[in-house]
């Protein structure tokens, strides 16, 4: 412990003698500093010639060893058809009516007959081989008008109960997977009724596409009186209305900063015509448009991916940087007089040594824990933690330069009585109203606040909601559930919102396509393999029974019923040919060649399936795996990750992209929370110097964390990525509202409550503030219909709320029980503590360095004990080092 001393002795001196002289410099050249930090910041802004967004998924989330990267780029060089889809279900009270039967054949026509710009739904449909791709339950009669118009009750059940193989398509056909509800048969099993069906339009990707989608959208919304309720979504129908929902909400936002801005107008000065500091104010908060400027340059200048997680970049710099102003304006308003007679560049420098080092405290344990959080495998992760490090840092340098310098021109102006607003107005004779002199918050922690905090039973009761608190959160935090779910980002009063419930109600067993892709393989030698994955697949747990659209087994039926005899490789691939040109042709897109006459060979193919409903991430990732490992294990016996699949076969859907992302994302967060709370402790050690303080500091930073999480798996928050986003940024807010008061504790002496006290009434504003406006910022959200944005809110409020109680009230709690001695450079303050007076006062205050304050606290303490209240001593007495002088001490 002594060596630690020596270390924190050696480090707070060298900081706060740095920051002395950097505040003395700007105070003698703030011009010279503001113009250094735009020419800095504008230079690195340069960076952004290059700036581009990365919106592909791929380059976002998905870890950049994984298997699907080379399979998706596989995929999209042999099969790049890309498509877009509308799909709409259909409730009534029996759609197996004939009526039912030839109102939805009718609503299928009035779609079709939608046109854009003149072109009609065949010329941009998706087709397979000369028909569009329609599936539903209308295609079990080959969508034949004549046929359908006809069908009587008898023949539509006779159909759905023995049909086996779409007449369009030619596949095997379960038509269960186009009834949904309650589905109600016979005592012989036969079905006899259901609930819903579903139609579903696939189509060319372009903007007629996205045309016809919007005008179906609106007739399906009209709904149609034969329907008891017509649900339907679209490929742009996230588009449409979730991001609809966050263009709107960020019109909230902008007037979140607003009151920000006003708040934080009103808090810096004094509410009078002098005094306020409402250009100060406004400069404050561009230091958060350069810093974002600064970061955002140079991490474009170093090819950092930018996604859509970095807009929330702003939102984090402001509560960081509304902090750091607090800060540095409170250190100022509580210099002692003595220093504030000091000439304005010493001030200056006095401010910065009082408020740097807790400036730095939080600044650099929010960049070493983003830095470490870069390492994660999550490339848009990464690039956040990398965006929002230097961010930060330039944040940092940029409040205590650019801020300061301005903080200085205002001390200026206000010194020699010109106008807050129009500063080239100088007033004469101006005297200040009483009222805009008295600080409320300082009153209130000095006088109330901190008096209360700090009677026993008030200490035991917040110390016991504290273990109350933190334990039950514990329990809801390990509790909370790793799950994406696509549908929380729609808003709730959406039709998309509508259509997803629809489909989990009565298409319950319905989950997401996917296919099993080969390569160039002799499927003649394979074929026994792929009997097994065809047969285990039909067989999995994973698979919708009768989803099953195979090329391959569709080609084995039919070499069968026409005996076609096969003996070698060239053979097969002669007899597939032959097939796809003729009685499979509506398979033909399932299937590449390397050439469009014979002798051909397949080059790859492809089989789609669906899986089962799956409720959520753990059990997708198992599905997958599930696949992955049948087709492995039977086509793929010595595959490996790190090889470009010119293999044989494997599963892929562009669902398993987020899989691939769900499966590292519970160990990712847990792993950059617990890398950035190691972080946290071994940098407040370092520059707070104490071991004790930055453990009680760090305890209250994981009491946050914990219980952050906890109250959002209350609220019924899942660990996806916006929320793993924001909790690893929780980090970097809830370290601020507890290191200031931990730094402040350690630079005064006295008893251990007084220190608390005065560190309350010196430094508490300026958490509560801090806090505060951060708070603000969101708070027009709490009602978001958006679910990023309603997230965004509860996130920030439990960061604040929770990171405010365990800094302005547990914290000091602690200290004033177990709080560690001061810095020896601590000011001596509150009651008990010997005040200078006479002739040397002024000597020590100027030089304090000849004589130990610290001793001469010790000795007023001895004295103390004997009633003493006031002496005049030979300050021999009290450092036999220096020369003979007399000192008056009073005790007070």
């Amino acid at each position: 412990m002594g060596c630690l001393k020596t270390v924190s002795d050696r480090i707070i001196w060298a900081l706060e003698t740095a920051f002395y002289n950097v505040g003395v410099f700007i105070g003698n050249y703030p011009w010279l500093t503001i113009i250094l930090s735009l020419i800095i910041c504008g230079t690195c802004g340069i960076g952004l010639k290059t700036f581009k967004e990365t919106k592909s998924q791929e380059k976002l989330w998905v870890p950049s060893d994984s298997r699907v990267l080379n399979e998706k780029r596989w995929v999209d060089k042999n099969f790049p058809v890309s498509t877009r889809y509308v799909s709409i279900v259909v409730t009534n009270p029996d759609v197996l009516m004939p009526s039912f039967i030839n109102a939805l054949l009718e609503l299928k026509i009035e779609f079709e007959n939608v046109t854009v710009n003149g072109k009609e739904f065949t010329k941009f449909c998706y087709k397979v081989s000369s028909k569009c791709r329609t599936t539903g339950l209308l295609e079990i009669w080959n969508y034949d008008q004549s046929t359908i118009k006809s069908l009587s009750r008898t023949q539509i059940l006779d159909t759905v109960n023995n049909i086996t193989h779409s007449p369009v398509f030619g596949n095997e056909l379960d038509v269960k997977n186009y009834l949904g509800g309650e589905i109600r048969r016979d005592r012989n099993g036969r079905i006899i009724s259901a609930e819903a069906t579903q139609i579903t339009w696939l189509l060319k990707p372009g903007a007629v596409s996205k045309e016809w989608e919007g005008q179906v959208i609106k007739k399906a919304l009209q709904g149609d009186k034969m329907f008891e309720n017509i649900y339907v979504y679209a490929s742009r129908s996230f588009d449409d209305e979730g991001y609809g929902a966050i263009n709107s909400d960020i019109k909230l936002l902008s007037a979140g900063f607003s009151i920000v801005f006003l708040f934080v107008m009103v808090s810096l000065g004094n509410f009078n015509m002098i005094e306020h500091r409402i250009i100060v104010s406004l400069l404050g908060l561009t230091s958060v448009g350069l810093a974002i400027l600064f970061a955002y340059g140079v991490a474009t200048a170093l090819d950092i991916i930018y996604g859509p997680i970095q807009s929330i970049m702003p939102f984090l710099l402001l509560g960081i940087g509304v902090d750091d102003m607090f800060v540095i304006v409170e250190a100022m308003r509580n210099l002692s007089p003595s220093e504030k007679r000091l000439p304005l560049p010493e001030r200056i420098g006095t401010v910065l040594k009082h408020a740097g080092v807790s400036v730095t405290v939080t600044s650099v344990t929010d960049i070493v824990a983003f830095g470490i959080g870069a390492s994660t495998v999550i490339p848009a992760l990464s690039a956040f933690c990398i965006y929002a490090a230097l961010g930060i840092f330039a944040l940092f340098i940029l409040q205590s330069t650019f801020f300061v310098a301005c903080l200085t021109i205002d001390q200026q102006r206000r010194e020699v009585n010109r106008n807050a607003c129009i500063c080239c107005y100088t007033h004469k004779l101006y005297s200040p109203n009483s009222c805009s002199q008295i600080q409320f918050l300082p009153l209130f922690f000095e006088k109330y606040f901190a008096p209360f905090l700090l009677k026993l039973p008030v200490k035991i009761l917040v110390v016991c909601t504290v273990i109350i608190v933190v334990s039950f959160n514990l329990w809801r935090f390990i509790l909370l559930k790793q799950d994406f779910n696509l549908t929380n980002y729609i808003p709730s009063d959406s039709y998309a919102y509508q259509y997803v419930h629809a489909k989990q109600k009565y298409f319950n067993d319905e989950g997401k396509d996917t296919a099993i892709y080969c390569g160039d393989i002799d499927y003649y030698k394979y074929r026994r393999q792929l009997d097994v994955v065809h047969y285990l697949l039909e067989d999995n747990q994973y698979i919708q029974n009768g989803s099953i659209i195979s090329w391959y087994k569709t080609f084995q039926q039919y070499k069968q019923s026409t005996g076609i005899t096969i003996a070698t490789e060239s053979d097969y691939n002669h007899h597939v040919f032959q097939f796809i040109k003729s009685a499979g042709k509506n398979l033909r897109s399932f299937i590449k060649f390397n050439s469009t006459r014979e002798p051909v060979r397949i080059k790859a193919s492809y089989f789609t399936m669906k899986h089962t409903l799956q409720i959520d991430s753990s059990d997708q990732i198992k599905a997958m795996d599930s696949i992955r490992t049948i087709v492995d294990e039977e086509m793929l016996p010595q595959y490996h990750s790190d090889t470009l699949p010119t293999y044989k076969c494997f599963p892929y859907s562009r669902n398993y992209l987020t899989y691939e992302t769900n499966k590292v994302l519970l160990y990712e967060l847990y792993r950059n929370l617990g890398l950035a709370g190691g972080c946290i402790l071994l940098v407040t050690m370092i520059l707070i110097a104490n071991f004790y303080t930055s453990l009680m500091v760090f305890s209250c930073v994981i009491f946050t964390l914990i219980d952050v999480g906890g109250t959002l798996e209350l609220w019924g928050v899942t660990i996806d990525t916006a929320s793993s986003v924001l909790m690893i940024l929780s980090v970097g807010l809830a370290v601020d509202y507890s290191a200031h008061i931990g730094h402040t504790f350690m630079t005064i002496s006295g008893t251990r409550s007084e220190r608390s006290t005065y560190t309350l009434k010196t430094i508490g504003p300026a958490v509560f503030n801090g806090g505060f406006s951060t708070l603000l910022a969101f708070v027009l959200l709490a009602n978001s219909s958006s679910y990023g944005f309603a997230l965004f809110f509860r996130v920030f409020l439990t960061v604040v709320l929770f990171g405010l109680f365990h800094g302005l009230c547990f914290l000091p709690v602690l200290l004033s029980w177990f709080g560690p001695r001061p810095y020896d450079s601590a000011k001596s303050v509150g009651q008990g503590h010997p005040v200078l007076n006479g002739a040397n006062k002024q000597l020590l205050i100027d030089h304090p360095h000849l004589i130990s304050l610290k001793k001469i606290e010790d000795f007023g303490k001895k004295k103390r004990e004997n009633s003493m209240q006031q002496e005049t001593v030979n300050i021999s007495t009290i450092d036999p080092g220096l020369q003979s002088s007399e000192l008056t001490i009073v005790h007070i």
